[in-house]
């Protein structure tokens, strides 16, 4: 079983992707994080930063990820434009996502 290596840094770019891919204030990115920190692992990983994209995907999947303070981060962090650009983005997702979750459906 392996840790995560004491130095540890998640790149910063990769804490933005988190925050604007799931939706999720700073907060609950450095909640993560901390989470990924104590988590034991059964392999020892190579590349610690994809390791942590993958974490926040999982806690996705499974519903892990608290957005209740989603609208406050976003109003404060991001201009309304900004704000605008990444709905639609998400939204896009979304749509390409659940057409792609009914096409599985059919093929099953």
């Amino acid at each position: 079983m392996k840790f995560v290596p004491d130095g540890f840094k998640p790149l910063d770019k990769d804490i933005v992707w988190a925050m604007t891919k799931f939706r999720i204030s700073r907060q609950e990115a450095d909640r993560q994080l901390e989470a990924f920190r104590d988590h034991e692992f059964r392999r020892n990983y190579t590349d610690w930063n994809r390791c942590f994209r993958n974490w926040f995907r999982s806690a996705d999947k499974y519903g892990l990820l608290d957005r209740s303070d989603i609208r406050r981060t976003f109003t404060t962090e991001l201009s309304n434009e900004e704000w605008m650009e990444q709905r639609m983005k998400d939204q896009k997702d979304f749509e390409r996502d659940n057409q792609e979750r009914q096409r599985l459906r059919i093929v099953k």
